[in-house]
């Protein structure tokens, strides 16, 4: 178990590839979330007082802030889960405690990856996995992800995975108790497509990884690897991902836990996703980024947690709020109201993320994302530091499509941690 604040992204080396076919996403989320990538030997592991260093060949594409995992040696200190402080070409270090023999000792041979998040997979199907985290002081919903190709569904159309959070489960189809999206007049609306042809229901929370900003049936032609991008810990995630529609147009996906004001709240849990439930063949009104909203304040469009502040009932709508700096509806990351940089202290003005469910009530706020109030200060995965009122906080941009404008909204991720305990 580890609560280290872990990034990655699609350039990475040895990341792995979101391709249009069906199976690309659970294999995807298998890697970041589960196993981890690029695994390189490590020809020499040495220690200079609380500096290791690692020795490999040139080319091995890890890079500073990145947390690789050490495996394979008989000194305990040096396994485990490290932040790079520092790379060379063929070299990267990072802090241990103790103080182990250096050079390192290993029976089978030492090696590095970029360290996973730290979920585990409870079940799994072809091309269906239900992930959840394994800290304790979770309440460890599951996040189910389906990705296999709909009986009765065309290949060449549009691809997704259909996401369900869910309390409880006994295998990858079966739920119990609370689980969202969920409506008990058709309860199966989200996981069983139904109809055929053009006139198919084909699930509801949606995440896509190959689509336009036309009907479904019309697919998207582009064969070539989608770019994402993953923030999180072992609780939760934050995944930009590109549809292949224009371009490497994003739309953030999440699911994590969130930090509720409710004592002994038994749902602090939030899903987002495209909530399109619509047949294949009609024609959206909507780009998208606009089925998901996720840099709209107050907007509840594919948000959603499975019980509301009392604890009973179905599935309750959260909007995102923060700060309000133009009396009216903002937008992340494409505000004018505050320039930028902004005057007294020249810099970036970001604040955090509340929660608020329709009726009102402020549930909590999101760990780790925050609301950027000034318009597109920087571009896409640029790293920040010295952030008015964050002391020692590093923070990634990740820019977002905003309806048919481009990238012209974000976030910006803490990627120094931890964001809880």
């Amino acid at each position: 178990m580890s609560n280290k604040v872990k990034w990655m992204h699609s350039s990475m080396v040895g990341a792995p590839v979101l391709t249009n076919n069906w199976g690309s996403l659970t294999a995807m989320l298998d890697a970041i979330l589960v196993n981890g990538f690029n695994l390189k030997p490590v020809l020499e592991l040495t220690r200079d007082d609380t500096t290791a260093t690692a020795t490999m060949s040139s080319g091995h594409g890890f890079r500073v802030d990145h947390v690789v995992c050490i495996e394979g040696c008989e000194e305990p200190e040096y396994n485990g889960e490290f932040t790079i402080s520092a790379v060379t070409a063929n070299s990267i270090s990072f802090s241990v405690s103790g103080e182990p023999a250096s050079p390192a000792t290993t029976v089978l041979g030492i090696t590095a990856k970029i360290a996973p998040l730290g979920l585990e997979i409870a079940f799994t199907g072809e091309n269906k996995r239900a992930y959840r985290s394994p800290n304790p002081l979770s309440t460890r919903p599951f996040l189910r992800v389906d990705d296999s190709l709909p009986a009765g569904y065309t290949t060449t159309w549009a691809k997704f995975g259909r996401v369900t959070l869910a309390e409880d489960m006994v295998d990858v189809d079966t739920f119990v108790g609370a689980r969202a999206p969920f409506d008990p007049a058709a309860p199966n609306a989200n996981e069983l497509p139904s109809g055929s042809g053009a006139s198919m229901y084909s699930g509801w929370f949606k995440w896509y990884f190959a689509r336009n900003n036309t009907a479904e049936n019309y697919g998207e032609a582009s064969a070539g690897a989608r770019s994402w991008v993953l923030v999180g810990d072992d609780r939760g995630f934050f995944l930009a991902c590109a549809s292949g529609w224009g371009g490497d147009l994003r739309v953030l996906y999440t699911f994590t836990d969130f930090d509720s004001y409710k004592s002994g709240d038994n749902y602090p849990s939030f899903l987002t996703a495209s909530d399109r439930y619509q047949t294949v063949g009609a024609w959206p009104v909507s780009y998208p980024s606009e089925e998901c909203y996720s840099a709209y304040s107050l907007n509840t469009t594919g948000k959603i947690c499975m019980r509301d502040y009392t604890q009973v009932g179905g599935n309750v709508r959260l909007g995102l709020f923060s700060l309000n700096d133009g009396n009216n509806q903002n937008i992340s990351g494409r505000s004018g109201s505050i320039p930028f940089p902004n005057g007294p202290d020249y810099g970036l003005i970001l604040h955090p993320i509340y929660l608020r469910e329709g009726s009102g009530h402020l549930r909590g706020f999101l760990p780790g994302m925050y609301w950027i109030h000034q318009n597109q200060p920087y571009p896409h995965m640029t790293l920040i530091e010295q952030v008015l009122g964050y002391p020692g906080r590093k923070f990634l941009i990740v820019t977002l499509n905003y309806a048919h404008e481009g990238n012209t909204s974000g976030f910006a991720f803490d990627i120094t941690g931890p964001w809880r305990p």
